[in-house]
């Protein structure tokens, strides 16, 4: 009867998880984004493409943020990515020795912080 309860208990937590990740992609999903200012002006030595894929291998013609939360796998993850993108390439900026634009506050990227 033991084995019979571990083996319930274990189906019951693995629902429970499956629910919360569930509930979890939901609530990324319908999160509104923070704000950002972004000067294109000053990153004209960065290709277009590098940002704006989505105009180069025809996935949409939308913002950034409506496609990639308008999709489950990817609103997951949109914050990580964007943050990545932007704050690893002004790191790099950085690390060469050069003046690399906002690298850890919020408020250097988003409006409101």
């Amino acid at each position: 009867m033991t084995r019979l309860w571990i083996a319930a208990l274990i189906c019951a937590g693995g629902a429970l998880l499956l629910l919360a990740w569930q509930w979890r992609q939901h609530a990324i999903a319908a999160a509104p984004m923070t704000a950002i200012v972004f000067g294109h002006e000053n990153h004209t030595s960065v290709s277009c493409k590098t940002c704006h894929h989505n105009f180069f291998d025809d996935t949409g013609r939308d913002s950034c943020y409506s496609c990639h939360k308008q999709r489950p796998p990817l609103a997951a993850t949109v914050q990580r990515d964007f943050h990545h993108l932007c704050r690893n390439c002004h790191v790099r900026i950085a690390n060469a020795g050069y003046d690399s634009g906002p690298l850890r506050r919020c408020s250097g990227c988003h409006a409101g912080r």
